[in-house]
């Protein structure tokens, strides 16, 4: 047999498989880019409610309650959904060097897609959520979801199985586990708090185990595979280690699940011990992910590289690596219980999913949606893309040292008595003040980025007729000084 009839396909040219990917995944990434700031807005709302509780105070729907959950549904499954399906399709069609297969399932799941997000956020606006912290979705909005992934995962499975006899890049294994890890995750939640509830304290380390696992496990492989696809490939380099690269994502899905249980929980004693057990564990694959890329990106300053997408990646992948040092914290109990009621939770939810998720997404699409479009390989608002990066790193720092620093006086304070409740109340509040700074830039960062990609959409397919191309010619029309002759001059 010969060696072309015993692959499925040859290998496809990177303009083919671009092209295949083009306007499903720009419809995901531009979708991505419209939850992004929608997610951004509701959530600073919500923050500045903190500040001023009178605020829409008569509108029953626009409680602080419903305006964070709808942020975090609209951050979570909005942007995280769209983007990071988006960025799966185009790395498993480059890693496996077939075209993108049954494009049209993509759209059509696409669009169940963001219906289900819309309804989820429709229905927790008129009060209809799940009651789980951080998975308030809607049993019927989950549903739509499933379909609307099992479409695009359809696409991707076919894609996958493309070229059989070529050899997995550490990326696809990330990729696919969070395909699988997503209807895994939702599905046993619908199951176990909807369809058939478990009954009374069992809810509570289902409904833990679910929402930690969409973020550890589902957004971290995205993440991930992002991270892991990105750093070798811009600076050239092998990535060091296999080995070390399957460790991590065996650990991760090991462990990604049970991690960050509060140590104040209504549980019996052996199910913290087993969290503190697997936050303690979780040391290991911060080390074998991080180990791995230090090694692969040896002598190559990420941060400070001039190329844009290796400082998302590299700030996405310092993000992780310090939230997953303070995931292994909490293994200690006296800081587990010392930060469990003050602003750490949620500043360090922040940092995951801003400081790595976000960063590692929005560096994919700056690096991807130019390649799809074909004509060029530049953003035409470049300078402002590094505004996004710098802003979105700023917001990042501000929350977590408010959240952290300042919530560890806070949880202190908590644990002593006769404390003066004004004192109390302002070691609560401070955090939140400062921490609004940071929202308030994430929400003008995912503005700009929106600007800038619809600014790259219309130059690539209005040509000349763009209004950056409008616009430019009028810039350049008032520049032009009108020349003097010498009739004109007298």
């Amino acid at each position: 047999m010969s060696e072309l009839t015993d692959n499925t396909a040859p290998e496809a040219a990177p303009e083919e498989i671009n092209a295949s990917c083009r306007w499903p995944v720009l419809f995901l990434f531009f979708s991505a880019a419209l939850w992004l700031v929608k997610a951004a807005l509701i959530g600073v709302m919500g923050s500045f409610k903190l500040h001023m509780p009178e605020f829409l105070s008569d509108i029953s729907f626009l409680t602080y309650g419903h305006l964070q959950a709808n942020a975090w549904v609209a951050f979570l499954f909005g942007f995280g959904g769209n983007a990071g399906l988006g960025l799966t399709l185009w790395m498993l069609s480059r890693l496996r060097g077939a075209p993108l297969a049954r494009p049209g399932f993509v759209i059509a799941g696409a669009v169940l897609w963001n219906v289900g997000v819309t309804a989820a956020l429709v229905g927790i606006t008129l009060g209809d959520q799940s009651g789980v912290a951080g998975l308030e979705l809607p049993v019927y909005a989950g549903r739509v979801l499933l379909i609307g992934q099992a479409f695009i995962a359809f696409s991707a499975i076919l894609t996958y199985f493309s070229r059989r006899h070529k050899q997995l890049y550490p990326s696809t294994w990330y990729l696919m586990a969070a395909l699988i890890a997503f209807p895994w995750i939702v599905g046993t939640a619908h199951w176990l708090l909807a369809a058939t509830p478990v009954r009374g304290a069992a809810q509570i380390p289902v409904g833990h185990w679910a929402s930690t696992s969409l973020l550890q496990v589902w957004m971290g492989c995205l993440g991930l595979a992002a991270v892991l696809y990105f750093i070798p490939k811009i600076i050239g380099r092998e990535l060091f280690s296999r080995q070390w690269a399957a460790f991590g994502f065996w650990m991760l899905l090991l462990l990604g699940g049970w991690v960050n249980l509060n140590s104040g929980s209504p549980l019996p004693v052996w199910q913290i011990k087993l969290s503190q057990l697997a936050s303690g564990l979780f040391i290991f694959v911060v080390i074998a992910v991080g180990w791995n890329l230090r090694q692969t990106a040896r002598g190559v300053p990420l941060l400070g590289s001039e190329n844009l997408t290796l400082k998302f990646m590299g700030f996405a992948l310092g993000a992780w690596i310090v939230s997953g040092l303070f995931t292994f914290c909490n293994v200690c109990p006296e800081w587990n219980s010392i930060l469990q009621f003050t602003y750490a939770n949620t500043a360090l939810r922040h940092l995951f999913a801003w400081g790595f998720f976000a960063m590692a997404m929005l560096g994919g699409i700056y690096y991807v949606a130019p390649r799809l479009l074909g004509s060029s390989l530049d953003w035409p608002c470049g300078a402002w893309m590094i505004r996004v990066f710098q802003m979105i790193a700023a917001g990042v720092v501000i929350i977590t040292l408010a959240g952290v620093g300042m919530a560890w006086g806070h949880g202190q304070a908590l644990q002593q008595t006769g404390i003066d409740a004004a004192a109390l109340q302002t070691k609560a509040i401070m955090p939140l003040r400062i921490a609004f700074l940071g929202e308030i830039l994430f929400m003008v960062s995912s503005l700009i980025f929106l600007g800038s990609l619809m600014c790259l959409l219309f130059r690539n397919c209005c040509g000349d007729f763009s209004p950056m191309a409008l616009w430019r010619q009028i810039r350049e029309g008032n520049q032009k000084e009108p020349v003097e002759t010498e009739g004109s001059a007298q």
